[in-house]
């Protein structure tokens, strides 16, 4: 399964059916008279085409999960979007889900985009069984009678390698792996536009974690949906991205294809994640990057990267490099790069 999907790229002419516009989205706090912004998800752009997978790789803390909070729409106190815009090509005139009614958001989650959330459990309610959860959430969609949605809930169920009985259990009577098959399950029973998956794989043996990929790339060409995938693992990303962005302190840095990202890394934040990947009888030893992310409710100035770059100037120290392509559909926001392009 992974190796077919490895191969299986959308065609680069596919429409996009995902932006994100220059997308801000700060947590605002007010306690004991101190106010604190943090600056999660600031300024950032890409688009995921119609058919692909489109993964986020990016240490923790780097973003990745609030960049989907405010894709979804899922947008509480004290996280606020505060500026940019996302569009869906099924969702037009609001500029997000945030904005939206309630009655288009109703209409528009789990139907046109679902979301597999990071454990299995921030889905699954640990007092209803799981036929519950698919009432609630798929049938106001799929509609029918109970008997014919339960006949197509059990096919689906099956594809993913789940018995019917899982209906009738609770979450904690399931292991790990089966909660997870079922969580995206749940996410791609009404055939979804774009299904957002956030750190699927996450406490998942490396056995399960191939199943569970395999299931997502399998879905993703049985259904012909779009999915953003989020994981720190550039494991994953080998085996199921189609493009990949990397993201470091809240902003996007570098994004082009996944083969492209792991023969010709361009930023040296990426260059040093590719390079610490562990290869089987290679024991050169790797050193870590020097110092620790930013402090995002007090950023560095510039591009926040360059305390740790070094490849680091002046310009890096007062100005935010701007994303531009470096050859078709490779991006990157790096002053050293751009420049030497440029030369």
């Amino acid at each position: 399964m992974l190796a077919e999907a490895t191969q299986a790229e959308p065609p680069e002419e596919a429409q996009p059916v995902l932006w994100v516009r220059d997308l801000k989205a700060h947590f605002r706090t007010d306690r004991f008279g101190i106010k604190r912004v943090v600056k999660a998800v600031d300024g950032i752009s890409f688009a995921v085409r119609r058919g692909e997978i489109y993964g986020l790789a990016g240490e923790s803390s780097s973003g990745k999960t609030t960049l989907l909070k405010a894709i979804v729409g899922a947008v509480r106190p004290p996280l606020e979007v505060v500026g940019g815009q996302v569009d869906f090509a099924f969702l037009a005139g609001y500029g997000g889900l945030h904005r939206a009614p309630p009655a288009e958001v109703a209409r528009i989650r789990w139907r046109h985009l679902s979301y597999i959330m990071q454990g299995s459990m921030n889905v699954l309610n640990p007092v209803r069984r799981l036929r519950s959860a698919f009432v609630d959430f798929a049938y106001p969609h799929i509609g029918g009678s109970r008997r014919q949605f339960e006949r197509e809930v059990v096919a689906h169920l099956a594809r993913l390698k789940l018995d019917a009985s899982v209906l009738a259990a609770y979450p904690h009577e399931l292991s790990g792996g089966m909660r997870q098959r079922a969580t995206i399950a749940l996410a791609t029973i009404c055939r979804p536009d774009v299904i957002l998956a956030d750190e699927p794989t996450t406490a998942l043996d490396v056995v399960v974690q191939k199943e569970v990929l395999g299931m997502i790339s399998s879905i993703r060409r049985e259904i012909g949906s779009s999915v953003l995938l989020v994981t720190h693992d550039l494991g994953v990303h080998a085996h199921v991205s189609d493009r990949l962005g990397i993201m470091y302190a809240g902003r996007l840095i570098e994004e082009a294809a996944k083969v492209e990202i792991f023969r010709n890394p361009l930023h040296p934040y990426t260059r040093h994640l590719i390079t610490s990947l562990p290869r089987i009888g290679d024991d050169v030893s790797r050193e870590g990057l020097v110092g620790a992310p930013p402090n995002l409710a007090d950023p560095p100035p510039g591009c926040r990267f360059h305390p740790r770059c070094p490849l680091a100037m002046e310009i890096c120290k007062c100005e935010v490099p701007a994303m531009l392509e470096t050859a078709p559909g490779h991006r990157v926001a790096c002053f050293a790069v751009n420049r030497s392009e440029e030369a």
